[in-house]
């Protein structure tokens, strides 16, 4: 089971669109978004955004992405398709993205399966690159993809390992399942929490949330002990709307995920907190959790350890651990940081539970092994750290029933 479970994370981070076997399929393009003489560009697919094209005086293609909306933490995303007419052609594309910055470099590919990045030059805010294109279309995106089919067919290999329940907890503002993968004994009361992908764009983040998966889904005696003490809730993709719709961070209601935890004004960030008081807080208490992220560096956002947290130095000890044990070329970056009422997801936890959450950040270009060892490392000590922690040390943190804002109201 553990081949296969790594097997298909190494597959699934290169998959594209409706799913490795359906990619040649969706590359088949039936109507152009914006077409010229002899090149189409399209969008008919999931994660696709372009919102404008136009083609310069000195012929450069110059295509636009905008935010779903504003105000934005800009994180502008982009993905499309573009095919010669006729014979095969050089063309050079520019991607302008509205009031931001670029963030991510391109990457192109002719299956949707095998990825690989391209020189690009910045001017004026402008992203610039070049590339010859024929009659079968080459996709272009911020990142090598993941949409909902790719975390289906992850889904159905996580089932075979017997250790989870796919189940579906609520649907999302245009009506898409929000998947659950469940750990639990009756007797357990206590939980460990994954959620993933708040933000589409944020790629690095997803593959170290799948990559981590894995690794705690491994057949060794360490997870043994890790699923035999602990009930375990993962959540890989809370923004299924954002991801299909090709957004920068919102769902389809323009709202920020995770600024929602405690609100719970989205059915998104509902569906787990009626999940969490249906099913943890009547009898069993979250011990840890964990929220997967992207952003300029890799960094691991934490609660002050005066916050009044139990055990008061879990964070702290385990990033040291993590800290001994990766490979030199990589910084663990140490942020703590609390905002009281702002509805970050780790704020909600800490304020609601009285125990430690992290954010845990991977930087936009920290290249894909690096990823996949700082999550497997991530994972063993983690399990280590929490197994080595007596039941009725997370007991002591701050009181919860009296903070705590149900997802109901």
């Amino acid at each position: 089971m553990l081949k296969k479970v790594l097997v298909f994370a190494s597959i699934l981070s290169s998959c594209l669109v409706a799913g490795c076997a359906n990619v040649q399929d969706s590359a088949q393009s039936t109507s152009a978004f914006c077409e010229f003489e002899n090149v189409a560009f399209y969008d008919d697919f999931d994660g696709a955004r372009i919102n404008d094209c136009k083609k310069t005086d000195n012929g450069v293609y110059e295509l636009s992405t905008f935010p779903e909306n504003q105000p934005i933490n800009p994180s502008p995303w982009y993905a499309f398709k573009v095919a010669a007419k006729s014979e095969a052609t050089n063309v050079t594309i520019a991607i302008k993205a509205k009031d931001a910055r670029p963030r991510y470099l391109p990457n192109v590919s002719i299956d949707g399966e095998n990825w690989e990045k391209v020189p690009f030059w910045i001017k004026n805010q402008t992203l610039y690159f070049k590339t010859e294109v024929s009659t079968q279309p080459l996709f272009v995106a911020a990142q090598p993809m993941l949409v909902s089919a790719n975390y289906q067919q992850w889904h159905k290999i996580n089932r075979l390992s017997q250790k989870y329940e796919q189940i579906v907890i609520g649907e999302s503002v245009q009506g898409r399942k929000i998947d659950a993968l469940v750990h639990r004994n009756a007797q357990n009361k206590e939980w460990f929490i994954v959620i993933g992908r708040q933000h589409p764009p944020e790629l690095t983040g997803a593959f170290a949330a799948m990559d981590f998966i894995a690794a705690i889904s491994e057949e060794n005696a360490l997870t043994e002990a890790f699923f035999e003490r602990f009930n375990i809730l993962i959540v890989p993709l809370l923004n299924p709307d954002g991801v299909a719709n090709g957004h920068w961070r919102h769902n389809v209601n323009g709202v920020d995920l995770n600024r929602d935890w405690g609100k719970f004004t989205q059915p998104e960030t509902k569906a787990v907190g009626q999940f969490i008081e249906n099913n943890v807080s009547p009898n069993g208490n979250i011990v840890f959790a964990l929220d997967f992220h992207s952003t300029q560096q890799d960094i691991f956002y934490t609660m002050p350890t005066d916050y009044g947290l139990e055990p008061q130095y879990f964070s702290e000890h385990w990033l040291q651990t993590l800290r001994d044990k990766r490979i030199g070329s990589f910084t663990v970056r140490e942020r703590p940081g609390s905002a009281p009422g702002r509805g970050v997801f780790k704020q909600y936890i800490a304020d609601n539970f009285g125990v430690h959450s992290v954010t845990y950040e991977m930087g936009d270009n920290t290249p894909r092994d690096m990823i996949r060892h700082i999550a497997q490392l991530s994972a063993e000590t983690l399990m280590s750290q929490l197994l080595n922690t007596d039941k009725e040390a997370f007991l002591g943190g701050k009181a919860k029933i009296e903070k705590y804002t149900s997802p109901t109201q």
